[in-house]
């Protein structure tokens, strides 16, 4: 039976990925791509205009040296947008797979174990290897290319945001009381300003969730929240979402 090689892996773990990833750009095995380290070769570096470069370094079960090898790799910039290295995964490829006679359909099936580096000593999980299908992986991927200093820009509007509105809701509590009891009581909790500063974290996530769905799921037919229609702004949010609820709630075929 033939014997696959972790650099045929590689290969076939590349084209699974930029598959499964039409927007990024994966290369496997390739030299003269990190500025400065023309002679590093990734096992495989995913790359997509606006987000952080991610490589993947694999090696069969138990990988020893997978991790250290993904650490090296961090602060790296790369010469396609110069982009430094910000998140980097150790693989471990299961011994299952070795003798396989189609590398990327073994892949596809496999159960992958893997975790992830970021400088400063950061590793997720802190313990052990997450779990899961070369799918997951890419959605772990897609995640972690995000540019840290644009997750801590988004924080800061978002929370900013959370604190304007629950500022608006303290003022209407004073003119409306009744109103702010009914908010607490919906979320059972004592009618305080913290209260009402989840109530509209609440809201905001919801929001998020629903430009999400509109924007990926378009079978839906779910409206953007700029584009809600019905007599009232409320009225066109709820009939929005209970077809995302009603679609929710479809068994799996």
């Amino acid at each position: 039976m033939p014997r696959q090689s972790e650099l045929g892996l590689n290969n076939a773990l590349c084209e699974l990925l930029r598959r499964m990833m039409p927007a990024c750009e994966a290369r496997s095995e390739n030299t003269g791509v990190l500025i400065g380290h023309s002679g590093r070769r990734p096992d495989v570096l995913i790359t997509s205009p606006g987000r952080s470069p991610v490589v993947v370094e694999a090696e069969y079960e138990p990988a020893a040296e997978a991790e250290e090898d993904a650490r090296g790799r961090l602060g790296l910039r790369v010469e396609s947008g110069g982009r430094p290295v910000e998140a980097a995964v150790a693989l471990r490829y299961p011994q299952g797979v070795r003798d396989a006679y189609d590398a990327g359909r073994a892949l596809a099936e496999a159960r992958l174990s893997y975790c992830v580096l970021r400088e400063g000593g950061v590793r997720f999980p802190e313990s052990g290897w997450l779990e899961g299908s070369a799918a997951d992986l890419a959605d772990l991927i897609r995640l972690v290319s995000v540019p840290q200093k644009e997750v801590d820009e988004a924080t800061d509007v978002f929370e900013r945001g959370v604190g304007q509105a629950a500022g608006v809701l303290d003022e209407e509590s004073e003119l409306r009381p009744a109103m702010a009891e009914n908010i607490a009581g919906i979320l059972e909790l004592d009618n305080i300003r913290q209260t009402r500063r989840m109530a509209c974290a609440i809201l905001a996530n919801a929001m998020v969730f629903h430009e999400r769905i509109a924007g990926t799921h378009r079978e839906l037919r779910i409206p953007t929240l700029d584009k809600v229609g019905g007599h009232t702004l409320q009225a066109g949010v709820l009939a929005a979402w209970r077809r995302i609820l009603r679609a929710s709630m479809r068994p799996e075929r």
